[in-house]
């Protein structure tokens, strides 16, 4: 009874905003703003619960478990630092809005640095274990895209016979990132289909 209430709830709730965005000034206009008011409220207190929850696993870390994190400590540190500022300065104060700035850039090129050491290694074991045409065209698109971005193909843009093929190279990435996100709307609509149709019930877990 329970998974019934929960698919019934989650399908309306769905077909209504749907049904809102369709008709829109009219009441399932006012029922869709409504019900994605009380979605950015739960969202909110779920993220408060989240960051607690994080935190207390760090603290847990540093003054609880037998072998100590240091990096954890360097987490809570961190994390009271940038919140006690942004209480007394303000969101709105600049020296705040750099310092979050600073801190996401860094946390950002940190992952990226880890990324790119992963698809180094990934690609390394795919040329080792596989040596046919996938490979081969994998390797010479691999090499096209990183003298694309290193600016190195620029330097023969003022040849006339060069140009029409370096602007066609740069237009490749654009491609790509279009499928991809052809490929990821699709994803995000089976998905929401699945969800309304009761198929995949993720609030049930």
């Amino acid at each position: 009874m329970k998974k019934i209430i929960l698919i019934l709830i989650s399908s309306i709730s769905g077909f209504l905003i749907i049904l809102g965005l369709f008709f829109p000034g009219s009441i399932l206009d006012e029922i869709r703003a409504n019900l994605l008011n009380w979605a950015v409220i739960v969202s909110g207190i779920a993220l408060i619960i989240a960051i607690l929850n994080l935190l207390f696993v760090h603290w847990n870390r540093v003054f609880t478990d037998t072998k100590r994190d240091i990096a954890s400590s360097f987490f809570i540190v961190g994390f009271i630092t940038v919140l006690l500022i942004g209480i007394l300065l303000g969101p709105a104060d600049q020296f705040f809005i750099n310092l979050n700035r600073t801190i996401i850039l860094s946390v950002e090129a940190s992952m990226m640095a880890v990324l790119a050491l992963t698809l180094a290694l990934a690609s390394f074991r795919f040329f080792t274990r596989k040596q046919n045409l996938l490979a081969l065209i994998f390797g010479s698109s691999t090499v096209v895209f990183l003298l694309l971005f290193s600016g190195i193909l620029s330097l023969g843009e003022n040849i006339p016979l060069m140009k029409p093929i370096i602007t066609g190279l740069n237009s490749l990435p654009i491609a790509g990132s279009t499928g991809i996100l052809i490929g990821i709307s699709l994803g995000a609509i089976i998905t929401s289909l699945r969800i309304l149709f009761g198929i995949d019930r993720p609030y049930d877990r």
